[in-house]
């Protein structure tokens, strides 16, 4: 091993001479160099070689390459290059090699190589290494593309990069990732050759073949047309045909390919929602050979497109991609008020054929709320809303809102409470009552949500409006608090949620007194919530004279409860009796904390303890 490692370092000794006689590095920087390339030499002859080991290796001669460059401009020496920079940077390729090798699965290593040719600007370099890698990885269609790129764009050879994906294509004959980036490709091509002859002129044209036929079929796109038609064979939907239009429409010279894929698409792929979809955009885009054709005119040639699509293809599918292109409209400020009265249409008819997706029915109501000539109610539509998508918190909590926003109408949801033999309250009194009870569309919507995180946004809103009525009037108060006392008892995540929220409720609205005695009762019942116990220590502390022994009796029950795996609240605990209560507790509440914490949190609780006693 010691013999492999002093052969290595003798083959450095001109680089670091040469690296001592121009100044770049002094002779006890240079005895570091050594020492360290040393210490990486012998890790790399271990038995078991470590990935680690090599890409430590390489970021440390990068970062030498660096330095060398740093200081040859601050001192104005570009002397030796070949001797140093040079023997740096192919000592890094090498070591690149020897770490492909050894670990060719890691994807990493090899792009890291890549780049650093890239930086070095080895081309010929980069081209070997795409091979080998390409040798390893056949399977994956993106490396080959990655590999063809270079090669056309990078390195100005279409040769090499037109050999590789004809190569890719007989591993992936199925890929249309491929196919679409041969097609791309060749109409780069063409277009590069295309404004060289604009430019230049015929006269310097060695890409070209002599042959007229020939040279008009690569500038007019046709070896593009080739990979086009061999990818017919793989396409399976409209879907796949779409990344070939958009790369055509990428190119000025390509009417007559992108009228052919949109051929294709209708012949093909007749029944497909994409085909229609494609069709119906394509009418939005103006065309320059007709200049008659107005805005106006497009969009009602797009809308009748969609509204013959639906009539052949009734789907789910089909109609949110109608919808969809009218929303993308809407966008447009010029366009917006010729278009909001056929959204409404639109949705409507879709939300009836229950038809339309929970997101787009949330924008069409985002957009009768701002709306208010539209003539369709919002109410209404909430209703048939949630009742499509009973899982939906946001339709939920949108319909609460329009039922506790309305005055004298029918309430949205009614139950039958068995109560019909009643008599009929006075009418002072029904306007009383339907101000502070809770009305039936919250209690479906925590029947639809459970307890959920996503109803805790309907139980917000509730509580919130409650919340402002109790100014107006005293008796919804009580409703505000059964409405608590319900979220508290509700499993996790909302009663975690709401019960710090409840005790500030009622240490604002009741006092401190009965903030203690809501924590007294609550403390110990589930769900236990940390929040809790901090909530109540936060109140206490804000009072001109708060009580001590109850802080720590609130501290006492937090870590009962969390100080095996909280390390934060034994902190709180101990900078509480150093910063307001008594600092010779702090001894012993460490010893404790030791004791209780989980050895995962343990030694970080003594790293931040002695911080914070150096602070104190």
């Amino acid at each position: 091993m010691a013999e492999f490692v002093d052969l290595r370092l003798e083959e450095m000794i001109p680089e670091l001479e040469e690296m001592q006689r121009v100044e770049l590095f002094t002779e006890e920087e240079i005895k570091a160099v050594v020492k360290k390339r040393r210490d990486f030499e012998y890790k790399l002859q271990k038995h078991t070689k470590v990935k680690e080991d090599y890409l430590k290796y390489i970021q440390y001669e990068i970062n030498l390459l660096m330095l060398v460059r740093i200081r040859r401009n601050k001192i104005g020496c570009q002397f030796k290059k070949p001797e140093i920079d040079h023997a740096i940077g192919n000592r890094i390729n090498k070591m690149f090699m020897y770490a492909t090798s050894r670990f060719p699965s890691d994807l990493k290593i090899w792009l890291s190589h890549i780049e650093f040719c890239k930086r070095m600007r080895w081309t010929s370099s980069i081209t070997r290494i795409f091979v080998r890698l390409l040798a390893v990885k056949s399977n994956e269609p993106s490396l080959w593309i990655m590999a063809a790129k270079w090669e056309f764009e990078e390195n100005g050879s279409a040769a090499n990069g037109r050999g590789l994906l004809l190569r890719a294509l007989r591993f992936h004959p199925e890929s249309i990732q491929l196919y679409t980036e041969a097609f791309r490709l060749e109409l780069l091509e063409a277009d590069r050759l295309r404004k060289r002859r604009q430019v230049l002129g015929l006269s310097c044209e060695p890409d070209l073949p002599e042959n007229q036929e020939d040279t008009d079929n690569i500038l007019n796109g046709r070896v593009a047309v080739l990979f086009y038609n061999d990818a017919k064979k793989a396409v399976k939907s409209a879907a796949d045909l779409l990344p070939f239009l958009a790369v055509a429409k990428e190119f000025d010279f390509t009417a007559e390919l992108q009228a052919t894929i949109f051929r294709d698409m209708q012949v093909e792929h007749s029944e497909d929602e994409i085909t229609w979809d494609t069709i119906a955009r394509h009418a939005l885009e103006k065309d320059p050979n007709d200049k008659e054709m107005k805005l106006k005119d497009r969009i009602e040639l797009c809308c009748s497109t969609y509204e013959e699509a639906i009539e052949r293809i009734d789907t789910p599918k089909m109609w949110q991609l109608y919808v969809d292109t009218l929303f993308v409209l809407r966008e447009n400020e010029i366009i917006r008020p010729r278009i909001r009265q056929r959204i409404h249409q639109v949705c409507y008819r879709a939300l009836t054929n229950q038809k339309l997706s929970d997101q787009q029915l949330i924008d069409w109501t985002n957009m009768l709320e701002s709306d208010k000539f539209s003539g369709y109610q919002l109410k209404t539509v909430l209703i048939e809303g949630v009742k499509q998508f009973p899982k939906n918190a946001t339709l939920w909590t949108k319909a609460l809102k329009a039922e506790l926003e309305q005055n004298e109408e029918e309430p949205l949801f009614q139950i039958d409470t068995g109560a019909a033999d009643e008599p009929e309250p006075a009418a002072d009194e029904e306007a009383t009552a339907v101000s502070i009870e809770v009305p039936a569309v919250f209690w479906e919507a925590i029947k639809a949500l459970g307890s959920t995180s996503d109803s805790i946004p309907v139980w917000e809103t509730a509580i919130e409006h409650f919340e402002e009525l109790s100014n107006q009037n005293s008796k919804v108060l009580q409703t505000l608090e059964d409405l608590y006392q319900k979220a508290i008892t509700v499993e996790p995540p909302v009663g975690n949620h709401f019960k710090p929220l409840y005790l500030k409720w009622v240490a604002a609205r009741k006092g401190r007194e009965e903030a203690q005695k809501l924590y007294q009762s609550q403390a110990s019942l589930p769900p236990l919530v940390l929040d809790f116990h901090y909530t109540i220590i936060d109140l206490e502390l804000k009072e001109t004279h708060p009580k001590m022994e109850f802080i720590r009796q609130v501290y006492e029950n937090a870590v009962m409860q969390f100080g095996q795996k909280n390390k934060e609240i034994w902190l709180r605990f101990i900078r509480f009796e150093l910063e307001r209560g008594d600092p010779t507790r702090v001894g012993n509440l460490h010893h404790r904390a030791k004791k209780t914490l989980d050895r995962t949190v343990a030694d970080d609780f003594l790293v931040q303890y002695t911080l914070l006693q150096l602070q104190a």
